[in-house]
């Protein structure tokens, strides 16, 4: 009754060899499992070095951050404020 007016044609409307498949050819099976939580880790990570330099290069570090926050150019992030005073809180 519809008609034949290009509706519920079955084309792709990408390019499949774009993907990696071919027309014709099986498609993947479906994996019915969800995967790993963590992933193996074949590669474990470089222990952090230690020594005199790398402590003085943090205690360097940390100081700057110190001598940054006191600079009278620091701007601290207000608090933020509803606009609307509840009753509850007012008595805490």
């Amino acid at each position: 009754m519809a008609g034949n007016k290009g509706r519920g044609r079955a084309a792709y409307t990408f390019n499949i060899e774009a993907v990696g498949f071919s027309k014709g050819e099986k498609l993947p099976d479906v994996v019915l499992k969800p995967p790993p939580l963590f992933p193996d880790t074949d590669y474990k990570p470089v222990p952090l070095k230690t020594g005199e330099g790398e402590e003085y290069m943090l205690a360097l570090k940390q100081e700057l951050r110190e001598t940054m926050k006191r600079m009278p150019y620091f701007i601290e992030t207000p608090e933020e404020r509803q606009d609307i005073e509840r009753y509850s809180k007012r008595y805490m």
